[in-house]
């Protein structure tokens, strides 16, 4: 009985540091007001911004629709073809967490199999709106 106890606070230690640990990293995040930046920025290289989900489109964004479905994801694939490989591509949802939307780690998982070496995922911790639209960063019209 001693031994299960034992087991038993192992995982359940195991699983609350598991559920603090955040499922991005620094390094995969592109923050929103440095996306902001970049598409307001004159420049040639701006990102490739892919909205994976149902919500409204940020400015140049190319909708592929629900990472969570083989269409969308098919979208992923065709859409980023032909682009090089080093290119920054910005995935976002913005239907409710980054760390929680389901079609975030799909859309994401494909760029990384597609080789892509610059994906990353906009960091929208509340949502589109409170995140992006309410601090009246670029959308489409």
């Amino acid at each position: 009985m001693k031994t299960f106890a034992t087991l038993f606070l192992v995982l359940a230690g195991t699983m609350v540091s598991l559920a603090q640990t955040p499922i991005w990293s620094k390094e995969q995040l592109m923050p929103t007001k440095e996306l902001a930046d970049k598409i307001n920025a004159n420049t040639k290289d701006k990102p490739l911004i892919l909205n994976v989900g149902p919500m409204e489109l940020i400015k140049g964004a190319v909708d592929v629709g629900r990472a969570t479905s083989v269409t969308g994801i098919e979208k992923i694939k065709s859409t980023v073809a032909m682009e090089n490989k080093n290119k920054i591509v910005v995935v976002y949802c913005g239907c409710c967490s980054y760390a929680s939307c389901p079609n975030i780690k799909p859309a994401y998982d494909a760029l990384i199999s597609a080789g892509f070496k610059n994906a990353k995922v906009l960091e929208l911790p509340e949502g589109i709106k409170p995140d992006w639209v309410a601090k009246d960063y670029p959308m489409e019209q």
